[in-house]
């Protein structure tokens, strides 16, 4: 697929309603869905970034929609964040005069349509209380879920202990009632059974541990 054809700088001005002064400060961004805009000024372009990375820290995005409606979002604010600006001066990024009681009604109209855009995805007061007492249950969920977890893995580490000391008690039980040629041909020398607790014995309870560790390693990957 060939790449995009960046705009000219009249198509750029004809979608930000600029003229050419204004084209020299036209900054290009990336949104969230990966699509990339052009901004007025360099100021604009961080507050785009830092508020799509707020955004991005603050609520969870699944798929492309998503994040293409919080590329709408980010742009209509942008818009508001625009109109703020040339209202608290009282003339445009470049000193030019603007029609005040246009630019008031414009901000209003963009204002509505963030507080619908946010409705919808669920980022109003009410969204945000859904989200957090969805969130708190899945925690708990999760919690539960770990702890039942956390009792089987002691469950397997004591069955797995009792087997080890069971089968230590039984080889060294065989090692006492022996003489040295019967432990030699039974495999109960010291020497059998420190080898047999070396590499049979700790290796099998360690494999325990380590499963369980990498569960671990799960569970903090859901927490973060």
């Amino acid at each position: 697929m060939s790449e995009k054809k960046r705009p000219t700088d009249e198509e750029i001005l004809a979608m930000l309603g600029g003229d050419e002064e204004e084209a020299q400060e036209v900054v290009k961004v990336e949104g969230a869905s990966g699509a990339e805009y052009y901004v007025l000024s360099v100021d604009e372009a961080a507050w785009f970034d830092k508020s799509m990375e707020r955004y991005m820290d603050d609520y969870r995005f699944d798929n492309i929609a998503d994040l293409q409606d919080l590329d709408r979002l980010l742009g209509l604010e942008l818009l508001s964040y625009r109109y703020t600006a040339w209202l608290t001066r009282g003339v445009g990024y470049n000193g030019e005069l603007f029609d005040e009681k246009a630019v008031k009604d414009h901000k209003q109209k963009v204002d509505q349509e963030i507080r619908l855009v946010k409705k919808s995805m669920g980022m109003d007061r009410k969204g945000r209380v859904e989200s957090e007492q969805q969130s708190t249950a899945d925690y708990l969920k999760g919690l539960l879920r770990r702890a039942e977890e956390f009792g089987i893995h002691r469950d397997n580490q004591i069955a797995k202990a009792m087997d080890i000391l069971n089968e230590t008690k039984k080889l060294i039980g065989l090692h006492n009632r022996c003489d040295e040629e019967e432990r030699k041909h039974l495999g109960v020398e010291l020497e059998d059974i420190f080898t047999w607790l070396q590499d049979v014995a700790i290796p099998e309870y360690d494999k325990i541990d380590a499963q369980f560790r990498e569960n671990q390693r799960i569970w903090i990957h859901e927490v973060a």
